[in-house]
């Protein structure tokens, strides 16, 4: 029996997709760990756009998107180019936090992760609501276990609901219905 899109995105559970992609492994840092060993990590790991922030215990206290370091990194390799966009009070401020970051807890962002029982629905949604590409998958105790991207996860779906033709160009389309 075929499943709908809805069935799929409601009642597929995180592990299954999990199990079937495991693709991406996490990166792993701590609170002190160096920006530049951060974009050494990301760089080496080029599939993990979101890294997870842990304490001694493995737990997740908190992510680094690679995007905002790879921001955070530029403004102190060319300030220049981003003083121009500053034009009040705020923005300066926030520009001089960045200028002092040095290690993972000076850049980091709230934990935000979900779990192997989340749907897949659920990874979405947390995933648009945080404004992330991608989610620490934790365990029952807070500790990361895996990692999961949005586009993988966009991948499993198509190719579940049969819409693979949804990423082809359109041109192939033709061509297949016209040999």
């Amino acid at each position: 029996m075929d499943l709908t899109p809805e069935q799929i995105t409601q009642g597929t559970a995180i592990g299954a997709v999990d199990r079937l992609l495991r693709g991406t492994d996490p990166i792993l840092v701590k609170e002190s760990d160096s920006l530049q060993r951060l974009a050494e990590l990301a760089i080496e790991t080029p599939g993990c756009r979101v890294i997870s922030v842990v304490d001694e215990r493995g737990r997740l206290i908190g992510l680094v998107p690679v995007r905002l370091l790879v921001n955070d990194i530029f403004l102190k390799i060319v300030p220049e180019e981003f003083l121009g966009a500053i034009d009040d009070v705020e923005a300066a401020l926030e520009y001089a936090q960045h200028i002092r970051a040095r290690v993972a807890a000076d850049v980091m962002l709230g934990p935000t992760s979900v779990r192997l029982t989340a749907t897949v629905r659920d990874a979405f949604e947390t995933m648009h609501k945080a404004r992330l590409n991608g989610l620490p998958i934790v365990d029952e105790g807070g500790r990361v276990v895996s990692y999961l991207d949005q586009l993988e996860l966009l991948l499993v779906w198509v190719r579940a609901t049969g819409r693979a033709g949804l990423l082809r160009p359109a041109e192939a389309d033709r061509t297949e219905s016209n040999p």
